[in-house]
């Protein structure tokens, strides 16, 4: 099982814009050097410092080594003729799952702001691919919840991008949203992913009508985990995940299908330092309520009981507490360096 580090690069009270760059590349380093496996980065324009992933990651590749480097996740911009956003969602409605400022920002990018490229966004993710020496995964959302045709239109751009990747020569692309014509002679989708045919995809995945498709389709999917975006409970996601390797097993994919899990997460050597860090839940009630806070002993308990329950291939950790200092996440870095990866076959 690997284990992976989810920033948002969110600054902590008191933090200017430059010192939370700072810190959280200082973080990411740390991870690097320390052994863990991957960093996922992931943000929405208009509201934090990561207004574009892809950027963050190609940043992410110049600073590591051998760390793989995702996006958790890139919302590619996607509006087709005529259509209109609007925050005010009715339960099962569509367009956009925020209300409030968060759903005022998100309707403001996706009317304003000109929709994504699909060749566009291959030739992006195709240089960081190529300047991190493979080590690129391509995480991505189309807000989609409750909407078929957004959700055929997310689907598509994804098509695009895959036939781009996979052809010597793009031959052209005629679908519902997207018509391009083969590319003249002398030019093409550049540069190439070293990842052949391309970098991996994973979606994430917040509804219970997705996880067949997916599996269906071959993609690796993100799944929360403990308090963090599983609001209907582990006993119904463990029948979703069962669903969605079915349909990967029946479509004929080779390999296996690929769960990740993000997750809360603070580590620290006894439980009065993670009490003190977290706030004034014990231990074990947070380890009952399925983050994952503790001692390393307590932490490995809980991700093998994450592999049990849902086959889970990767914890994508996160420590986004606004009660958590810098010197609190660094702590936790290493000491899961240190004391749960080597645990964790």
């Amino acid at each position: 099982m690997d284990i992976g580090l989810l920033t948002f690069c969110a600054a902590k009270p008191g933090e200017s814009q430059a010192e939370c760059y700072a810190a959280t590349f200082n973080e990411i380093v740390c991870a690097d050097e320390t052994g863990w496996d991957a960093v996922w980065t992931g943000g929405v324009p208009l509201r934090g410092n990561v207004s574009h992933p892809l950027l963050m990651a190609a940043a992410i590749a110049g600073r590591t080594r051998r760390i793989r480097i995702g996006t958790a996740v890139h919302l590619p911009h996607l509006r087709a003729p005529g259509e209109r956003f609007t925050t005010d969602v009715p339960d099962g409605a569509s367009s956009i799952d925020r209300r409030g400022p968060a759903g005022e920002a998100y309707r403001y990018v996706l009317e304003h702001m000109p929709p994504a490229d699909p060749l566009q966004i291959a030739e992006q993710i195709a240089m960081i691919d190529q300047v991190s020496e493979g080590r690129f995964v391509y995480g991505a959302g189309g807000n989609t919840i409750g909407d078929a045709r957004r959700r055929n239109h997310f689907f598509e751009f994804l098509a695009v991008m895959k036939q781009a990747w996979s052809e010597e020569h793009f031959s052209g692309f005629q679908g519902e949203f997207y018509e391009y014509p083969a590319l003249p002679a002398g030019s093409g989708v550049m540069p190439k992913p070293v990842q052949k045919p391309y970098p991996p995809i994973l979606l994430p995945l917040d509804s219970q009508q997705s996880f067949g498709p997916m599996g269906t389709m071959g993609y690796r999917i993100a799944i929360g985990g403990g308090s963090s975006h599983n609001e209907r409970g582990d006993a119904v996601l463990r029948e979703d995940v069962r669903q969605y390797r079915q349909a990967w097993e029946d479509a004929g994919h080779p390999g296996d299908a690929k769960v990740v899990i993000r997750i809360s997460t603070y580590v620290a050597a006894t439980q009065a330092e993670a009490n003190r860090a977290m706030g004034t839940a014990s231990t074990a009630e947070r380890r009952h309520g399925t983050d994952l806070f503790g001692t390393p002993g307590e932490v490995v308990e809980r991700i093998h009981q994450l592999r049990t329950d849902f086959g889970a291939d990767e914890i994508m950790c996160t420590m986004l507490s606004r009660s958590l200092s810098r010197e609190d996440v660094l702590r936790s870095i290493r000491l899961i360096a240190e004391d749960v990866i080597p645990r964790i076959p």
